[in-house]
């Protein structure tokens, strides 16, 4: 029993970290609503941390990280600013890039367990705290990414945009209203659907007791 356990768990990691593999080299890890553009990378992250806890979900989450890493190496010139951060200070960037995403994956994962305790998202419900999971975290992942970048490249934004050391705060605050907030709204949608989904699949399913 304990080696069938193994084995579906680590056939559930391997499926949704080829799914953030497949996002994060394709243009399926940004989805278009008109004039805005939200990153949906984060998502199996969350899905995992929500339905496998948060351990899964930092697991996950530091894949999400690699493969901007690998991404940034191998294709430079998709992300000019990335690879002039990774260039500056490699890192600094890297704690950027993992360390945001395997903080959010384990705090969404923990979150999740919360929710999952409390009465009144019991049963029908339960697609509503996958939804608050699939907002909050993507708004984790949005303010550690930024906050961290903030930290410890602010001169890396600050050359690559023009503005000056001062101003740099007010460009990442703006950039994360902008865009995290269009992001956390897909992700609360399409997490809570997933997740309620997968509950009919018992493979998928966290258990508390585990």
């Amino acid at each position: 029993m304990y080696n069938a356990n193994k084995v579906h768990q680590i056939t559930r990691m391997a499926i949704l970290t080829a799914i953030i593999f497949l996002l994060s080299f394709t243009p399926l890890g940004y989805l278009t609503i008109g004039p805005i553009a939200a990153t949906t990378i984060q998502m199996p992250v969350i899905v995992g941390a929500a339905m496998m806890g948060p351990v899964s979900g930092a697991v996950l989450g530091f894949f999400f990280g690699l493969s901007a890493i690998i991404k940034v190496l191998t294709m430079p010139g998709a992300d000019p600013f990335a690879t002039l951060a990774l260039a500056h200070s490699p890192f600094a960037y890297l704690v950027v890039c993992i360390g945001a995403r395997v903080l959010m994956g384990c705090l969404s994962g923990l979150l999740a367990n919360a929710l999952r305790k409390a009465p009144i998202f019991h049963d029908k419900l339960s697609a509503l705290s996958y939804a608050i999971t699939g907002f909050v975290g993507s708004a984790l992942n949005t303010v550690f990414y930024l906050g961290l970048l903030w930290g410890l490249c602010a001169e890396v934004i600050s050359s690559f945009y023009g503005v000056d050391l001062a101003g740099v705060g007010g460009l990442v605050i703006g950039t994360a209203y902008a865009a995290g907030i269009p992001e956390a709204i897909v992700s609360c949608v399409v997490v809570g659907a997933v997740c309620k989904a997968l509950e009919r699949i018992p493979a998928f399913t966290y258990r508390l007791s585990a």
